[in-house]
């Protein structure tokens, strides 16, 4: 179910689904993965934006949003993992109205700039060549990533200009049975407060193990850039598939959000195309505790992974289609000592099955 374009439709909606969330509480009960004694923040839900299709239908089309970043003023960046079909390889800029109870203000993003992503010479990329997933800011500048088989983390200036591009251990590099797995790669991206820059691959690496089943989750590897050099790495583990879901169904991570130096938020995203419902939960973890897999080529099992416990699942709204959910960041401060955490969802380009939405959670820590 879409939430309608109106904006007093969209409205009367999000109240609706803001007094089921409130009826249902925070969140449904933590799995039984969740590390005892570790506390995140509560949630609850508050209001979604569905953009309507063909927003910008020229000169590039505004869709397949797999990351978004807030770059203070009430703006935000987004990057379009648009493979060069319907555009450059490009991220947008704009603003975000919101109230201070947290709903939003506009009924569309308020665009205000964006630019062109470039690759080495600052000559353009071509179809093929970059499958962007993430994008924060850094210092004046912003990092994006990229997944594919090429993957590459690279520091661009706010146009678009290259930078430079960041080493990437040679565990992850694709390879037959090793390394990033073209589809399932750099999806999570965080900037930490003091400048680290931190990704999460989607999935395990080729040697580290298989995607999730209905028995197991996958171990995804965290790598940490130390904003004064060096780099460190940790083990988390996705929850495992539905019990009911299909031979088709899929779950990985999708974004990481940087809370401080060691503690994240963690989207986790599965989709089962036999029923075409998403499963989108938010985590809080962190890398205290967990063993140092630094410089490991393949990790053995025995590792402690990254304690996590539940912050919000999507399925406590039954009403709401959440969408696949790609991109995570923080919002304004809101009433009640609250933070605004806002989610983006990615069409795809596969309008009007798919639908650019922005969902917006009350965080209090």
């Amino acid at each position: 179910m879409g939430l309608s374009r109106s904006g007093a439709r969209r409205s009367s909606l999000g109240v609706l689904l803001l007094s089921c969330a409130l009826a249902v509480g925070t969140v449904v009960a933590a799995p039984s993965s969740a590390a005892p004694g570790l506390r995140g923040p509560s949630a609850r839900y508050v209001d979604t934006m569905t953009v309507p299709d063909n927003f910008i239908p020229f000169p590039a089309r505004f869709g397949g949003l797999s990351g978004i970043d807030n770059i203070g003023g009430g703006n935000y960046v987004a990057v379009s993992d648009d493979k060069v079909q319907y555009g450059a390889t490009r991220y947008y800029q704009f603003g975000l109205p919101i109230t201070p109870d947290g709903m939003f203000a506009s009924t569309t993003p308020q665009i205000n700039g964006g630019g062109t992503i470039l690759g080495p010479g600052n000559v353009p990329i071509l179809p093929g060549g970059a499958d962007l997933e993430g994008i924060r800011k850094l210092g004046g500048n912003y990092v994006v990533s990229s997944e594919g088989a090429r993957p590459f983390v690279r520091v661009i200036t706010p146009p678009g200009l290259y930078v430079r591009d960041l080493p990437i251990p040679r565990a992850y590099l694709p390879g037959r049975s090793s390394g990033l797995a073209v589809n399932d790669g750099f999806e999570g991206l965080a900037v930490t407060p003091g400048g680290s820059i931190a990704l999460m691959t989607e999935q395990a690496l080729r040697q580290d193990g298989p995607a999730p089943t209905k028995a197991a989750g996958t171990r995804s590897r965290l790598l940490v850039y130390g904003a004064r050099g060096g780099t460190s790495e940790y083990v988390y583990r996705t929850d495992p598939l539905a019990r009911n879901a299909s031979n088709r169904a899929s779950k990985g991570v999708s974004e990481i959000l940087a809370v401080n130096a060691t503690d994240f938020l963690v989207l986790e995203r599965g989709f089962d195309p036999a029923t075409g419902r998403n499963d989108i939960k938010v985590y809080f973890s962190t890398t205290r505790g967990a063993t140092s897999v630094t410089g490991v080529n393949r990790l053995s099992g025995r590792e402690t992974v990254m304690p996590k416990t539940l912050v919000y699942d999507f399925a406590s709204l039954p009403l709401l289609r959440p969408d696949n959910v790609e991109g995570m960041a923080f919002g304004p401060r809101l009433s009640g000592n609250r933070r605004a955490l806002i989610l983006i969802s990615d069409d795809n380009f596969n309008n009007p099955t798919q639908h650019t939405k922005l969902h917006l959670l009350a965080l209090r820590f």
